[in-house]
């Protein structure tokens, strides 16, 4: 689970884990932050809204007046559940040539590497980051379509398409919404702007250019506030969730037209909360981490800023656990000698009232 190789092993080495120090690590955020969480949910489980029961009131009539019947609308929403599991193991045999030795145990017991310190303190701090940052990564960038740039797809070359697989993301749901409303979504030509040398084509540095044009930013938020359902804004969760390269040229974008600050407050492990225009907004940097990560096609990334206007009651991750991280069964194998992980669920996304999200691509 983990290359040791650049640790020297005898002469004066580290010989206790605990003064290994972790490389600098981004925090990830709760998921809440940003959606609502379904436990016990299973797939074909059904989501309804009542929507209305129909305009009322016309012209009177005057005595014996025509009765019609109640018609109650609504939508119905269906959840489609996808299958995801962790297996991982550990051999002794691994380890033995790496520092990690001097923390395990000896004799019949040193095969079992669970409850030693290199469990403790380095495997079990790994995965729980690990699963956390796997909700975030199924949640948005979800797709059972996934593939790589060779075969005509988003994903960077190398990473495999087994880890989006399992379900839709919100970021999928979102383009379609937009797709079958246009009015919802909220272009951003910075993503696709291209180098004006003899041979245009779409950069790292032609999309970070142009994102931080004069008005550039403040117009992106201003269409998507204008041309939003103002029903989003009743709702008292509701928030403008952006990208960390938008905000960081938003916040340049008031400084420069305005001469005006935008407060920035950590709220929570790796999430940041500003306000523009009375409207909260969350500054969502693991989005800008994953785009970078996963949606990388060599020479540009695929929409690199994005935003939604929505509320995070709007937005639902769904699992058929209790909880949304799987339990982990820890075991030891007496008689292959190795040391399992394993963990698995089911999980899937709902967006809950279409109409309620205005996306910026």
């Amino acid at each position: 689970m983990i290359n040791f190789k650049n640790f020297t092993v005898d002469n004066g080495a580290i010989r206790d884990l605990s003064e290994l120090m972790f490389l600098s690590t981004f925090n990830d955020p709760d998921l809440e932050v940003v959606c609502t969480t379904e436990t016990g949910v299973y797939d074909g489980k059904k989501l309804g809204y009542i929507d209305s029961l129909g305009d009322v009131g016309k012209n009177a009539s005057g005595c014996s007046p025509t009765y019609e019947n109640i018609n109650v609308t609504g939508i119905e929403k269906t959840w489609e559940l996808g299958d995801y599991q962790i297996p991982l193991k550990i051999c002794y045999d691994d380890l033995e040539s790496t520092i990690a030795k001097y923390s395990l145990n000896t004799g019949t017991d040193r095969d079992e590497i669970i409850g030693t310190a290199y469990w403790n303190d380095i495997v079990i701090p790994l995965l729980t980051r690990a699963m956390k940052e796997m909700l975030w990564r199924i949640a948005w960038f979800g797709d059972k379509d996934a593939k790589n740039i060779a075969d005509s797809g988003l994903l960077t070359a190398g990473v495999n398409k087994n880890l989006f697989t399992m379900a839709d993301g919100f970021w999928k749901r979102l383009k379609a919404i937009t797709t079958t409303n246009p009015h919802q979504l909220t272009t951003i030509a910075a993503n696709t702007t291209k180098n004006s040398d003899t041979t245009p084509k779409i950069t790292y540095k032609s999309q970070k250019d142009a994102i931080r044009g004069e008005g550039v930013a403040v117009g992106i938020v201003d269409s998507m506030l204008s041309d939003a359902d103002s029903r989003i804004f009743d709702k008292p969760d509701h928030a403008i969730f952006m990208t960390n390269s938008l905000f960081k040229a938003l916040r340049n974008d008031v400084k420069r037209l305005h001469n005006l600050q935008l407060e920035l407050n950590m709220v929570t492990a790796g999430i940041q909360l500003s306000n523009y225009d009375g409207h909260p907004v969350v500054v969502c940097d693991i989005w800008d981490r994953m785009i970078k990560k996963y949606e990388d096609n060599g020479t540009s990334l695929n929409c690199p800023h994005r935003a939604v206007v929505t509320s995070a009651s709007n937005l639902f991750i769904g699992t058929s656990d209790k909880d949304a991280i799987a339990k982990t069964d820890i075991t030891f194998d007496h008689v292959t000698r190795l040391n399992h992980i394993f963990a698995a669920s089911k999980i899937g996304t709902l967006v809950g009232e279409d109409e309620l999200v205005q996306v910026a691509l």
